[in-house]
């Protein structure tokens, strides 16, 4: 018995994937500014837990306290992470690089499914690329 196949994914035209892009970037600029709060309170994180590890007089319950609350600000920050990005996903988006601010649409070009490629910083989609080919592979729309 063979598994089912998968639904074919919603494709948008040029035009659709532009009128995205106004509630696309604000979400993309949250996820990036999440993506920088995570990695700052890890490196906090880090650094309690090697006060903690060394001793040096360091007071313990302080510490501890610290580690807690920062513990529960990142889980805060994941879960804000994931609904952005699940907000993201649910409008047609594919994040693909978040550094970059990089997302992909599914899109038709010569009859065939293709990824309408943008960038965070350009006007609008200019770009298309096919699905093995990734980034590098961008070409010009018609």
């Amino acid at each position: 018995m063979q598994a089912p196949e998968a639904p074919a994914p919603k494709t948008f035209t040029v035009a659709e994937a532009n009128a995205l892009l106004p509630t696309a970037i604000p979400l993309i600029k949250q996820l990036q500014g999440l993506q920088t709060s995570i990695v700052q309170t890890n490196q906090q994180l880090d650094e309690l837990v090697a006060k903690l590890a060394a001793g040096n007089g360091y007071p313990l319950t302080t510490i501890k306290d610290r580690i807690r609350e920062l513990t529960q600000h990142q889980l805060q920050l994941v879960e804000a992470f994931q609904s952005a990005l699940q907000s993201l996903e649910e409008l047609g988006c594919q994040l693909k690089d978040l550094q970059e601010g990089l997302v992909d649409f599914y899109g038709i070009q010569h009859g065939e499914l293709v990824l309408l490629c943008w960038k965070l910083g350009e006007d609008r989609i200019r770009f298309w690329h096919t699905l093995e080919d990734g980034f590098s592979g961008r070409q010009p729309l018609e």
